[in-house]
């Protein structure tokens, strides 16, 4: 049986994230074009920080010509592009409502932290919980008084919506920036809102919640369940798949059904889901035309590269993987290891397609 959220630890967070990122030799072999730390510099006002581990400018996006992800500046979001993010939200703090022209797949890492919408809805979402946000009007809240949150999240353009003939569109950066000065004194409570319904204490599967739009274009819960694993024979693993788009750009009007697609890697989309690799087991050989954001979220795990080198990863570690071959093992004797994997259509300029 699950522990009750009240139970849970408190995680020890570091200033720095570990990134991994992986890209290939002009062999066309596996090789790392980075490993270092990201510091976690903070927003304007103080009481949020976070870093951006990897952009690319398009979607789907480029293995071989773009490396400069790292470089690059995302703002909110990047148009046309996708962003992987980690945020931390110290205690009390609130953020303002605001909009992202993107389908966004986020993983709770620590803390409790509160999804609010523009509707009055909002979600308590606990470390492991995921979120498919489909371009609503949303603010996070940290209702704890002295424990931060930290949230990942992976950001893919989305077409705009229409609804009732009025076209929604992306809060500019300037106003949260001056929003969030303006409040930096303002308390957790200062939004009058209505908790969504709690988590089953019996759950076992992944809490999953989805964001949508009523017929007026207000922000509203679609769906809180719990997904569950499934074996992956050709894996050697279980695999929870979360969310599916058809394309990218991805559509937040009409992707309503994405979720019962089957398989973790979607042609011309995107895809989320959790890997989990039981003590002792290594996946097979895997290759596709993606670019995965990958977070380890409990456990350790090696990522092998072409020529045997190992890379272990730890719980709150990032890796990128650009479309390069890769093999998970989980080195512990004793202990499964969990990685949140979001796929984004991409080109590996001919680079084959492996599946061992």
């Amino acid at each position: 049986m699950k522990s009750s959220p009240t139970k849970r630890p408190k995680a020890r967070l570091t200033n720095t994230i570990r990134r991994v990122v992986t890209t290939h030799d002009p062999a066309g072999k596996t090789v790392l074009l980075t490993d270092d730390r990201l510091a976690l510099p903070s927003f304007p006002g103080g009481k949020a920080k976070g870093a951006v581990v990897w952009t690319t400018s398009t979607v789907p996006a480029d293995n071989i010509a773009d490396v400069q992800g790292e470089k690059r500046a995302a703002g909110m979001s990047l148009k046309g592009g996708s962003v992987l993010r980690i945020t931390e939200f110290g205690p009390g703090f609130v953020s303002p409502m605001h909009r992202t022209l993107s389908i966004d797949y986020a993983v709770v890492l620590s803390g409790m932290l509160e999804l609010v919408l523009d509707s009055g809805q909002a979600v308590k979402l606990w470390p492991g919980d995921t979120l498919i946000q489909r371009g609503t009007n949303h603010a996070w809240r940290n209702p704890s008084p002295d424990l931060p949150c930290r949230i990942m999240v992976a950001m893919i353009e989305a077409r705009p919506v229409t609804i009732a003939g009025k076209r929604l569109t992306q809060t500019p950066t300037w106003r949260m920036i001056a929003s969030v000065l303006a409040g930096t004194f303002r308390r957790a409570s200062s939004y009058n809102i209505a908790t969504g319904k709690p988590r089953p204490p019996e759950a076992t599967g992944v809490w999953r919640v989805v964001t949508g739009h009523d017929a007026s274009g207000k922000a509203v819960v679609l769906s809180e369940q719990e997904a569950h694993p499934v074996a992956c024979p050709s894996l050697d693993a279980t695999e929870t798949t979360l969310w599916n788009t058809q394309q990218v750009p991805a559509d937040n009007k009409n992707d309503e059904n994405a979720a019962s697609v089957a398989g973790s890697a979607i042609r011309s989309g995107s895809a989320f889901h959790i890997l989990e690799l039981a003590p002792g087991l290594m996946t097979e050989t895997r290759r596709g035309p993606s670019i995965d954001y990958c977070i380890l979220l409990s456990g350790k795990a090696e990522l092998i590269l072409d020529d045997e080198r190992k890379v272990l990863l730890s719980a709150g570690d990032a890796a990128v993987l650009r479309g390069t071959v890769q093999i998970w093992r989980n080195p512990s004797p004793d202990m499964s290891c969990k990685i949140a994997v979001c796929r984004i259509e991409a080109r590996n300029s001919g680079l084959p397609i492996c599946t061992v």
